[in-house]
Order: structure tokens, then C-alpha cells, then sequence
């Protein structure tokens, strides 16, 4: 991306001298300021506002995604292990091999964020049929795993959960993110899992979230534990942006000004957190047979 233009000169003995922004590399404001503003602008021209300064050409996508060079994370938590049982291999490399071999076909690139989304132009209702189901590989029980710009960075293996209450970030996907103490807020708030275990948040963070075009601000937890997920985007994120969810047709949409946007799920993504979390059970049931078998001899 390139250097902002320099403010005028003029007006330098005016601007606030304890706020800098290193990427403008000049004073008068922040990197939060910066970032809330091209969020809402970006809202609004979403929203139809602002025609008038966004450019015509319908071959140049002006967006925040293509516009600024971002960092990619690619964080993974966990091993992925399917050698154990071979007919579970074989499954997993037919699914995979399926999958990608429809990528291909279809010219699908989940890498660049083409392909992931797609306009139905002049629908002002969300329905799913028989079409969404193109390309989806069936049977399935796969989870919504998209890619998401979250604080400028393209973060992979997030999950859209309907079940969570808060936005997350887990802590190896935040340590990649070079984000400024001022940003970060105290969280005491005790977050409650599945099975009822109690945990608290490091701390909670206020990021520009964008999928599907769509950008808003939202609050995420930091949590410092190992998960087959980098985020998870939850009922605050999906409200927010008015996201109808199906897994069934692995995709999720969202009304916009000019029709209904469908944002598709990366089912090997999703798959290869499942596999993930299956391994980390594995190794944890492993762990424990061999503290009873300590505990047998002594």
C-alpha cells in the first residue's frame, strides 16, 4: 500500500502532537482512529452513501481487502495426524482430493479471496435451494471455517459459530498480530465452555471485521489456549452483519444495496480442524492412559 500524502503544512501546529500514526508517519492521529474511520466509510459506501466519490469503473473493486498489503496469518494449533486408522486416510484423502479437484474446475481461489463470495445482484430476500449445494461435498457435518480480515490481517481457520456468545481470538493467531498495548482492554468477565468450565479472558480488543465485503467493528476476547481455530466469529458478528447461516449448504448470506451476498465455507479448512481436534483428543487420552499405568506401579 502506498505512503498517504502528507497533511499540509499549514496545518501542522494545530494537530495533537501525543498522537501518531506510523503508517501516515505523520501526528494528529492514531492507529485506532484511523482504522474505526476507514470502517465506517467503508459502511457507508456499503450502505449506498457516497457514490459520488467511489470510482465507476465496474472492472476495479476498490475494497479494503485488495487495496492494502496485509499480513497473512496462518497459525495452526495443533497437528494433523490421520495415518492412525487407514480407512479413516483413505476417506480423508477422497474428500480432499474431491474438493480440490472442484476448486480447480470451478477456479476457485480461496488464497486470494476470489472466488469465496458471490453477488446475487437485484435479490432483496435470502433463500437457499438446491444451487447452493454446487460444489458442496456431501455427505458432510462440516462447521462454517471462512477466511476473515480481522485488524488488517487475512486470518484463516475462523469459525462462524452460532453457539458462542463472544467473538475469540486464541492467543497463537494474536501473538502474529502486531497490535499496540493502547488498543487492548482489561476483560474480567468469566467465559463459560461446554462442559461448564470457567475461564477468563487475558484481555478483549476492538478490531475492524471484514467478510464478504462487509466491515464492522467488533469486540474479541483473547483466550491463551491451543484450539484447532485461529478466531471464532459469534452470535455479536452474525448479528451485526445480519448473517443468515447454513451448514447444510456450507455458505452463509447477507442482504446488501445491491443484492444478496453469499459467502462460501473452505470445507477443507474445516475438515482439517476437525482432523486437528480429533489428534489433540487423541494425544490428551494417550497422556492420561499413561498416568494411570505410573499411578498402577507405584
Amino acid at each position: 500500500m502506498p505512503v498517504p500524502e502528507l497533511l499540509p503544512v499549514e496545518t501542522r501546529d494545530k494537530r495533537d502532537k501525543n498522537k501518531y500514526f506510523a503508517h501516515h508517519k505523520d501526528h494528529g492521529h492514531n492507529t485506532d482512529t484511523c482504522h474505526t474511520l476507514a470502517a465506517e466509510v467503508q459502511k457507508m459506501i456499503e450502505e449506498g452513501k457516497l457514490q459520488q466519490y467511489v470510482k465507476k469503473n465496474p472492472t476495479q473493486v476498490n475494497t479494503l481487502a485488495n487495496t492494502l498489503d496485509l499480513r497473512e496469518i496462518r497459525v495452526s494449533h495443533a497437528r494433523v495426524n490421520t495415518t492412525s486408522i487407514k480407512a479413516r486416510e483413505n476417506a480423508t484423502r477422497l474428500k480432499l482430493r474431491h474438493i480440490n479437484d472442484w476448486r480447480v474446475s470451478n477456479k476457485v481461489d480461496y488464497a486470494s479471496l476470489i472466488g469465496t463470495k458471490t453477488l446475487e445482484e437485484g435479490k432483496t430476500e435470502i433463500s437457499f435451494s438446491n444451487a447452493d449445494l454446487a460444489g458442496v461435498y456431501q455427505t458432510h457435518n462440516d462447521a462454517i471455517v471462512i477466511l476473515a480480515l480481522i485488524g488488517m490481517y487475512k486470518v484463516r481457520r475462523v469459525l462462524v459459530d452460532t453457539g458462542s456468545s463472544i467473538n475469540v481470538i486464541f492467543s497463537g493467531a494474536y501473538s502474529s498480530m502486531s497490535l499496540r498495548e493502547i488498543q487492548v482492554e482489561a476483560d474480567d468477565n468469566h467465559i463459560i465452555g461446554f462442559s461448564r468450565e470457567t475461564m477468563t479472558a487475558i484481555v478483549r480488543i476492538n478490531l475492524p471485521t471484514m467478510v464478504g465485503g462487509r466491515t464492522v467493528m467488533q469486540y474479541f476476547s483473547l483466550l491463551d489456549f491451543r484450539a484447532p481455530y485461529n478466531a471464532i466469529l459469534g452470535r455479536d458478528w452474525i448479528h451485526a452483519t445480519k448473517a443468515v447461516i447454513s451448514t447444510v449448504h456450507q455458505c452463509f448470506k447477507f442482504i446488501t444495496p445491491a443484492g444478496v451476498m453469499k459467502v462460501r465455507s473452505d470445507q477443507v479448512a474445516s475438515h482439517k480442524c476437525h482432523e486437528s481436534a480429533m489428534e489433540e483428543y487423541r494425544k490428551s487420552e494417550l497422556k492420561g492412559s499413561e498416568i494411570l499405568q505410573v499411578e498402577k506401579k507405584l
